[in-house]
């Protein structure tokens, strides 16, 4: 079955609403999906009921952003979206994310760079650096999201401000807290790469089950060594496109994923 495990609605960044979400891969042939949305899980009970009507199954999800030496993402799969440990710390951590990016803008605004706060004010789900990037378009100050990212808010950037994140083992324990399955993000976007296998080792202890081994900027290189990887530490291996809708490069089903019969059992997929 094909199958896309990793996909943002506007519950937090993406552009499309959890139900066109599901519409999309329905139309594209892809029999199951997971929303995972940045510290939210808001959209998922909407993209499930859509799934229902559509015979499209809908894997409950989120992704974490935490932090350590560097950023590193943690996908959580089959989570209660109503544990009230898990909501409360989600919440908690879309205030920091709201907290961050309006000190961001006020930064832009000191360099001459204003830009329409109100509409972040708007942002029902969690809002981060790409609806920034967004604004920052609409008012003429770059051409495009990169370039925003390059200039201004990545981390070399003269508008870049640290976020306050958990860290990895914290996202971790707090999946597998709420009754989820916690998987590795994109490892080869993690800079310490050369380090990966301590992460993953280090991970590990503390409940990590899986690996997101496809990917669209996965060379099929790097996709040997993470299955082989995946098989050492009996890790599950998953795939996704990473999905953002409008503005960002590729469609659902774009990393080429085909479930596997481990991976779905986990998460309670029918194949």
């Amino acid at each position: 079955m094909k199958a896309d495990l990793h996909i943002h609605s506007n519950c937090s960044d993406g552009s499309d609403s959890p139900e066109e979400i599901v519409a999309k891969a329905q139309a594209l042939g892809i029999g199951c999906v997971a929303l995972t949305d940045h510290d939210n899980v808001d959209g998922v009970e909407r993209a499930q009921s859509e799934g229902k009507k559509r015979g499209v199954q809908v894997v409950t999800g989120l992704e974490l952003s935490t932090y350590s030496v560097a950023e590193i993402h943690i996908l959580g799969y089959c989570v209660d979206v109503h544990g009230d440990v898990l909501c409360a710390k989600l919440a908690e951590l879309r205030e920091r994310r709201r907290t961050r990016i309006f000190a961001m803008a006020d930064r832009l605004a000191e360099l001459g760079m204003p830009v329409d706060v109100e509409q972040l004010h708007s942002v029902g789900g969690s809002v981060g650096r790409p609806h920034l990037a967004h604004l920052m378009m609409q008012a003429g100050y770059v051409s495009s999201v990169n370039e925003a990212f390059d200039r201004y808010l990545g981390e070399k950037g003269k508008a870049y401000i640290p976020s306050r994140r958990i860290t990895p083992i914290e996202g971790v324990k707090l999946i597998k807290a709420a009754g989820g399955v916690p998987v590795l993000a994109h490892p080869m976007l993690i800079k310490q790469k050369g380090r990966l296998a301590d992460l993953v080792e280090g991970l590990i202890g503390v409940g990590l089950r899986g690996i997101e081994t496809y990917y669209p900027s996965h060379t099929a290189a790097d996709k040997a060594a993470l299955t082989a990887m995946a098989k050492k530490y009996r890790l599950l291996t998953t795939g996704g496109s990473d999905y953002h809708g409008t503005g960002k490069a590729g469609d659902i089903g774009c990393s080429d994923y085909t479930l596997g019969a481990a991976t779905a059992h986990a998460l309670g997929i029918k194949l």
